[in-house]
């Protein structure tokens, strides 16, 4: 694990992290609001690269709001980012680092977008989300631009990046291993009724 470093995002706010390597190459971010007389800590985000075994897009990444399943409702350190009766952020996000390089029509620092609504829930497991509000949405749009940004320097990410890649040749392999063992059932199954046929055939013929 690093040491505990900071970023600023581009509305100012500053967050402290640590982060560490995950099983499979995932840059794992615990996360804490830093303000001039107090820290508070956040939760994890972990981020890596695109989890799709034949993505449509290039170069997106994922943004996953707390450790460990897909399933959010069995996620460890969900972060508290949303307001009032909904103060943990849940789900993952697909976003495109692409978007930081982006013209914006304001002449501001450009922003990470999301294809999906954010949502938050009361309580980090077992629990319904609803859509988050638009502080919501700001603030966590502002932390993912500044989480993006800074990932994206990690000396380390090229590494984290090849573990998951080979993470994902795994998988891939296994999906086309299935195919493949679809294909040959399929295969003997004609066969056999090849076979039946054939003997069918010959029985006309012997007659």
């Amino acid at each position: 694990m690093s040491g505990t470093q900071t970023f600023t995002t581009p509305a100012g706010a500053t967050y402290s992290y640590t982060v560490e390597t995950g099983e499979n190459g995932e840059a794992v971010y615990d996360l804490s609001r830093v303000f001039q007389d107090a820290v508070f800590p956040i939760g994890t985000v972990v981020v890596h690269p695109n989890y799709e075994l034949d993505p449509a897009v290039a170069g997106l990444v994922n943004i996953q709001f707390g450790k460990g399943s897909i399933d959010r409702h069995e996620r460890t350190d969900v972060p508290m980012l949303g307001d009032g009766d909904q103060p943990y952020v849940v789900g993952h996000h697909l976003v495109n680092p692409a978007d930081l390089t982006a013209e914006t029509d304001t002449g501001t620092a450009p922003l990470i977008t999301f294809r999906r609504t954010i949502l938050a829930a009361a309580y980090p497991t077992n629990a319904p989300s609803e859509r988050a509000t638009k502080e919501t949405f700001a603030k966590v749009q502002d932390l993912v631009t500044g989480l993006i940004a800074t990932y994206q320097t990690d000396k380390e990410t090229p590494a984290r990046e090849a573990a998951y890649a080979k993470f994902l040749d795994t998988k891939r392999a296994e999906a086309v291993q299935h195919d493949i063992d679809k294909i040959n059932a399929k295969i003997q199954a004609l066969q056999l009724a090849k076979a039946e046929l054939t003997d069918k055939l010959n029985g006309y013929k012997t007659n």
